[in-house]
């Protein structure tokens, strides 16, 4: 035995007892050595599924009813309502959660599991959102476009138009205020 590895004893092992250091194991920070980077890829980013709206409508119309179940067992187990009063609770209820569906959040506030795909790509997609709009990124930008030279004059000349139309319209404005004054 050498430094705790291998047998104690070669008895009966039918080895010689011989300890070989391992040479294809990987040490910290060799893992990376020997492959090529990856390279960046258009296709990787954007091969998210998109959102399917009728799965995420039917879980949540699956919450509101589970929340209508449990209203009516709580009130059946109170006792105090005949089953009438306690259908027609049930019901308003219902319906009040139904008019609301898309601004109420019926998940109780619980972390999404893994298996809950549609809603895990609804949150990204709801988090992307919100991370474009703090960067101020446009809905119509397109990557790399930042590099074609045609596209950015473009637009350099439509934002110097638009900038002589301010001009005009803030001197017109000021013609208005003075013609006003006498």
């Amino acid at each position: 035995m050498y430094n705790g590895i291998g047998l104690n004893t070669p008895r009966g092992s039918g080895t010689s007892g011989h300890v070989v250091r391992n040479m294809s194991a990987l040490k910290p920070g060799q893992a990376d050595r020997g492959r090529q980077p990856q390279q960046y890829s258009r296709d990787r980013i954007n091969n998210a599924k998109p959102v399917d709206k009728g799965i995420l409508e039917h879980e949540r119309r699956r919450q509101v009813e589970v929340k209508c179940l449990e209203l009516q067992d709580e009130l059946e187990t109170q006792g105090d309502l005949d089953d009438t009063e306690i259908e027609e609770r049930v019901d308003k209820l219902r319906s009040q959660l139904l008019e609301n569906i898309d601004r109420v959040d019926l998940s109780g506030a619980r972390p999404i599991k893994t298996f809950e795909t549609q809603k895990l790509a609804e949150a990204k997609s709801k988090e992307n959102a919100r991370l474009a709009s703090a960067l101020r990124v446009e809905e119509e930008y397109v990557e790399g476009a930042a590099f074609d030279r045609e596209l950015q004059e473009l637009k350099r000349q439509r934002r110097l138009l638009e900038k002589e139309r301010d001009l005009d319209r803030q001197r017109e404005r000021e013609r208005e205020r003075e013609s006003h004054r006498w």
